[in-house]
């Protein structure tokens, strides 16, 4: 998420216009940022059957510049500075040894510390939850090899909105119920080292418009991809990322068919990154997460830090 100043902009928010600069603020989540899913909900890994596993995590993002449709701009002054924190929780349950649960509620805090209120919506901060992901997921099928296993991976996500005005600066998610589909491959071989690959598409409905005129808003669907590669042990789990998301619908920030209505508008990114977890105890270990966002489309240039705690219990 950021918020910036452009100098002599076109761009109009409510026909909110100042005397030498016109506010755009744009504040766009890339992607839930807590190291077990920060480059989707859904990973390779399945469960076994009555295991548990719970992690608490915070993530912080930092942002270089921002996309203005597909234009990138650096170097624009920050004339107000916007804190953003995310605290989630998220846990995944082995129903069988095939079929696992995953659930994320995300806690947003985020406060525009100048105290200049949102153009939209009036207010300077919020502290609320935000877009709750429930997921069934499957192995499939497993094929076995020597000295590894190819595994088939499918799942199903829905996403509910909690309430939020999806339209304010400081609001995270679009507001709008939406379904996931997701399937893919993971191959884990018998020294450690994996790799996945998983696509997916993301069902979008409307959201509710309390705030400007012209109805609810158009949510856009979109098509995702996640890769990784790593290695997992008794010692350590280590893994690289890399994930891309496309939208098939949606207006590009600045376009003549912008309206200042966020949620309607066409979201694009690719990211890589890192993650490494290790066991402190068997039943507790730490996480530590890095993303970057390399190239996108209405959305911050952004950096993510992030890290975790996560309790493991056999039930």
């Amino acid at each position: 998420m950021f918020s910036f100043y452009l100098d002599k902009c076109d761009i109009k928010i409510l026909k909110m216009k100042k005397s030498n600069r016109l506010i755009l603020s744009i504040f766009t989540m890339v992607g839930m940022s807590t190291v077990s899913n920060a480059q989707g909900l859904l990973d390779g890994f399945t469960p076994k059957k009555g295991d548990l596993s719970v992690t608490a995590s915070y993530s912080r993002s930092q942002f270089d510049g921002f996309y203005v449709g597909e234009t990138k701009v650096d170097g624009v002054p920050v004339h107000e500075e916007i804190n953003q924190n995310i605290f989630s929780l998220y846990a995944k349950y082995g129903i069988t040894d095939r079929l696992s649960a995953v659930v994320s509620l995300p806690f947003i805090s985020a406060e525009n510390t100048n105290g200049l209120a949102d153009p939209v919506n009036g207010e300077n901060s919020i502290s609320e939850l935000q877009d709750i992901s429930i997921a069934l997921k499957l192995n499939a099928h497993k094929f076995n090899f020597t000295g590894a296993d190819l595994n088939i991976i499918t799942g199903v996500t829905a996403v509910i909105p909690t309430g939020y005005e999806p339209n304010g600066i400081l609001s995270v998610g679009s507001g709008a119920f939406g379904v996931d589909v997701t399937a893919g491959l993971h191959l884990n071989t018998d020294v450690g080292f994996f790799s996945t690959l998983l696509a997916g598409y993301n069902f979008r409905g409307d959201a509710d418009n309390d705030l400007t005129p012209g109805g609810d808003f158009g949510v856009p669907n979109s098509f995702v991809t996640t890769g990784k590669i790593g290695y997992t042990s008794d010692f350590i789990y280590v893994e690289a990322w890399a994930d891309y998301s496309r939208a098939e619908e949606g207006v590009d920030i600045a376009s003549p068919s912008f309206r200042g209505n966020f949620p309607e508008t066409k979201v694009e990114y690719s990211r890589v990154g890192v993650s490494v977890y290790k066991n402190i105890i068997p039943e507790l270990g730490v996480s530590l997460g890095f993303g970057k966002v390399i190239d996108g489309r209405n959305l911050g240039d952004s950096t993510i830090y992030s890290a975790g705690l996560t309790y493991n219990v056999s039930l």
